[in-house]
């Protein structure tokens, strides 16, 4: 009997191992592929080339001959700042690396091409938040797919008027202050071509200028509440710019030519 328990204790010191990488697989480009692979697109009727993709944490309808999103969708939750607050997923590594989203191509070194012409840096312009969707790992790695959340952005802007929308978010949950709300919906994504770039077969379009709605219910009124931002893809855009690109939802949407609260929700 002790013989057995011996056995036993000995083949489990080789079997451990081996359980816990398969409960806990290894954070690498392999990693990512696999998650990739999980959510493929499907083609969408908002334009030709247009393909709908859905994953478990957000919603992206992405053209993929331009190579930029045109409609993104998402609910950030109080919970969720919570929970990455909690997480702190560092900004590095895996967690905090682009990939192409399943049948696409890999914009990595377009972008550098792109940078070496450009006066100004451009860069990979997230629709949907890093921060806001860094709750889950998985939702993280996905935020960081070209096309499908991406698009060509000017640094300035980057840090500017699309950090601010993403700031006043984490706010209106209660960041740093009293929440407003326990639940916002973010419509997100690009309009317009100011510049393409080519690499071989590859071509990436600029987009004029990102857009923005943000709609939640007020805790204190339990009014509904909508903001919409329209946001010009230039490096000049500060910060403090955010309140002079409010647009009523009305003109947005001839802007666009579509709802996005229709076409993703």
């Amino acid at each position: 009997m002790t013989k057995i328990r011996i056995l036993f204790i000995i083949l489990g010191g080789f079997l451990l191992p081996e359980l816990t990488a398969a409960q806990n697989p290894a954070l690498d480009v392999t990693y990512v592929r696999a998650l990739q692979q999980k959510y493929p697109s499907v083609s969408s009727p908002l334009c030709a080339a247009c393909k709908l993709w859905e994953n478990p944490y957000f919603k992206s309808i992405a053209d993929t001959a331009a190579h930029r999103p045109v409609v993104t969708f998402y609910v950030y939750t109080r919970e969720h700042r919570l929970a990455q607050e909690a997480l702190n997923i560092p900004r590095t590594g895996i967690p905090a690396a682009w990939s192409s989203g399943y049948g696409q191509p890999d914009e990595t070194m377009i972008y550098r091409a792109a940078n070496k012409e450009s006066t100004d840096m451009i860069a990979k312009g997230h629709c949907q938040a890093w921060i806001l969707l860094a709750w889950c790992l998985d939702a993280a790695i996905l935020s960081d797919t070209y096309t499908f959340n991406a698009g060509m952005e000017f640094q300035g802007q980057n840090i500017g008027t699309e950090l601010a929308t993403e700031e006043l978010c984490r706010k209106l949950t209660g960041f740093k202050g009293q929440a407003v709300t326990d639940s916002v919906q973010i419509w997100c994504g690009t309009s317009g071509a100011q510049h393409i770039y080519s690499q071989g077969a590859l071509s990436v379009t600029m987009p004029e200028a990102y857009y923005k709605i943000i709609t939640y219910k007020d805790l204190v009124t339990h009014q509904p509440v909508q903001l919409c931002y329209w946001l010009p893809n230039q490096p000049s855009e500060k910060r403090d710019k955010l309140p002079q690109r409010i647009i009523e939802f009305s003109a947005l949407v001839k802007k666009l030519g579509f709802d996005p609260t229709i076409v993703l929700h």
